[in-house]
């Protein structure tokens, strides 16, 4: 057994840190810190020591997930990934370990092992469960899918997931097709804010009076355009952003919804 997550005491002032200031004499000031390359948030990593699977940073991770360097594993459970995942990372859950030598035969194949952000604790467990099955080339994307998002990086979201979130009528939707393509029928409440409009649509009601944590989830008439905007949607303050991995077209053989004309309001102030 495992515990989900845990959640480590906040840290103290470092001890160096802390004997520096008390060597300083009064009224001096601590020397500045060395000139050089200066720490890169997208290159940090915990640092927490784990031999059987190190970890990886985020630029690391988007390089792995652009050159396929590695399989990307999602440690959640399936659910959870089906409403939003890291693109390209295959879900360890539905794998079900116990199949997993047949489906993954070469023992020495890059992994990476990523969950719910540095204080959830299935990545370190299945990543070590890995190790012990005798992997001998996993690692771990320890800051997770939360940390992801909030640098600005989009997830993705299955067809799954996207029922559930219009079903539960928790998440704002957007369409990013053309305007005159959304204008002549959508999903019911979407707005639409097309390649280009986050700025804009963060100053006027479609995005300005929203909390900041909302879902908001894209679809378009590619994921590659969906994909655009979200991530433009996220590096404007609203991180908890994802796109459909499909098209409007897949949504629509899905019979979830009924299409229809977007209400006057929604189309009020908008460039056709």
């Amino acid at each position: 057994m495992y515990t989900r997550c845990f959640i480590c005491p906040s840290p103290s002032i470092p001890t160096v840190l802390l004997a520096a200031i008390l060597a300083c004499p009064t009224g001096v000031a601590p020397p500045a810190y060395a000139a050089g390359p200066r720490p890169n948030i997208h290159a940090a990593v915990l640092d927490a020591q784990d031999l059987a699977a190190p970890e990886i940073s985020t630029d690391e991770m988007n390089a792995i997930l652009s050159g396929g360097g590695a399989i990307v594993f999602d440690a959640r459970p399936k659910n959870e990934y089906a409403i939003a995942h890291i693109p390209g990372s295959i879900n360890l859950d539905e794998t079900q370990l116990g199949r997993f030598t047949q489906n993954y035969a070469d023992h020495a194949a890059a992994m990476v092992v990523y969950s719910d952000g540095p204080f959830c604790d299935l990545a370190r467990a299945k990543s070590g469960e890995l190790a012990r099955m005798g992997y001998s080339n996993v690692s771990r994307y320890q800051l997770g899918l939360p940390v992801w998002r909030i640098l600005g990086n989009a997830a993705e979201t299955s067809l799954q997931g996207f029922r559930e979130i219009f079903r539960a009528r928790n998440a704002v939707i957007v369409d990013a097709r053309p305007r005159a393509e959304y204008a002549a029928g959508t999903i019911p409440t979407a707005q639409s804010i097309v390649a280009g409009e986050a700025g804009k649509a963060k100053q006027d009601r479609r995005l300005r009076y929203l909390d900041p944590n909302i879902r908001i989830v894209v679809f378009a008439n590619s994921a590659r355009d969906a994909r655009g905007v979200a991530e433009e949607i996220s590096r404007n303050a609203y991180p908890n952003s994802s796109y459909f991995g499909g098209t409007y077209q897949d949504l629509k053989r899905d019979r979830f919804f009924l299409e229809r004309a977007p209400s006057p309001y929604f189309l009020d102030g908008l460039n056709h």
